[in-house]
């Protein structure tokens, strides 16, 4: 499965489905769409790979908040693969448990950009993972310099939730 991100759902051909998310700040909003293949999104923008997901408790239940956070904006390979690897060994289980998390998708692009789309019924779960993200003492062999942590991150309501099987599964 593949995704792009649009600040407004995208004109022209259909995704498979969608995320997107009205910040509670009032700036504005942030639409993942879904696509079965890189050749399937829109020409001319940045396509993410899934590599990873987490189900949470609430998994299956609605999603009612999301965090986007985008990671290595300057594209450094060992960056991403720091990111990923310790999203999956430190990260997924400190945070699998947390109650109120539906779930939490992965996306890398070819050029080594990552997004974190994160999916919860309530914003306390929001709170809740940021804290146990924080408290995670880093795994043997991490670079603290290469975990510089989020570039952004938005915060906000779910308003469609369209997630395909192939990511949920």
């Amino acid at each position: 499965m593949f995704a792009t991100v649009h600040p407004t759902p995208p004109s022209g051909a259909a995704p498979a489905g969608a995320i997107e998310v009205a910040h509670l700040d009032g700036s504005g909003s942030t639409t993942i769409a879904f696509w079965p293949d890189e050749q399937s999104a829109p020409a001319g923008e940045r396509v993410y790979r899934l590599v990873d997901r987490t189900d949470g408790p609430a998994a299956g239940r609605t999603p009612l908040f999301a965090q986007v956070g985008w990671v290595n904006s300057a594209g450094n390979p060992a960056v991403a693969e720091a990111a990923e690897r310790g999203g999956r060994e430190r990260i997924d289980p400190a945070i699998r448990d947390v109650e109120g998390l539906v779930g939490v998708l992965v996306f890398r692009s070819a050029d080594h950009r990552i997004v974190v789309v994160g999916t919860a019924t309530d914003l306390e779960t929001h709170t809740e993972v940021s804290d146990r993200i924080q408290n995670t003492p880093l795994l043997p062999g991490e670079d603290r310099a290469l975990l510089p942590g989020l570039d952004r991150a938005v915060l906000g309501r779910v308003v469609r939730a369209d997630i395909p099987q192939a990511v949920r599964s």
